[in-house]
């Protein structure tokens, strides 16, 4: 199951990566972001972690893969971060609350809807966390050089 898991979140992010027209050379580098994204989301659950945890690990390892790839290969790193949280997208979630509210479950469609904002809420912070965490790392590193020449 998770080989098939894995393969489709690598043909996905792929897919995704040929949608919007990234370089050509960068095509697999997205898929293996999204096959890294899917990877983590779906081992850290075997040692106990809640969903909301292992969707915000697994955007911020895209987030922070997304960046040293676009620094190795040359390109914005949004054309590895996109690519790799589209496994991650909680669709089937969004879907079921929408039917929930149709069938006139009001109160299983609002739960659905929650749980789909919470998700999502989790891989856009684990995209900050990333950004973030390399950012500081990228200042503290020239900062101690600053403070030599100084």
């Amino acid at each position: 199951m998770l080989l098939k898991g894995l393969a489709l979140s690598f043909a996905s992010s792929v897919a995704w990566c040929v949608l919007f027209n990234v370089p050509v050379r960068t095509i697999v580098a997205g898929g293996l972001a999204g096959v890294i994204g899917f990877l983590v989301y779906s081992i850290l659950p075997i040692y106990g972690a809640e969903v909301l945890l292992s969707t915000f690990v697994s955007a911020a390892t895209v987030s922070l893969l997304s960046q040293l790839l676009s620094i190795v290969l040359r390109v914005p790193s949004t054309n590895f971060s996109v690519a790799g949280i589209i496994p991650l997208v909680p669709g089937s979630l969004a879907y079921k609350a929408m039917l929930a509210f149709v069938n006139n479950d009001y109160v299983g469609g609002i739960t659905q809807a929650t749980k789909t904002v919470m998700v999502a809420g989790a891989i856009a912070s684990g995209l900050m966390f990333g950004i973030s965490v390399l950012t500081i790392w990228k200042g503290a590193r020239y900062a101690g050089k600053r403070a030599q020449r100084d």
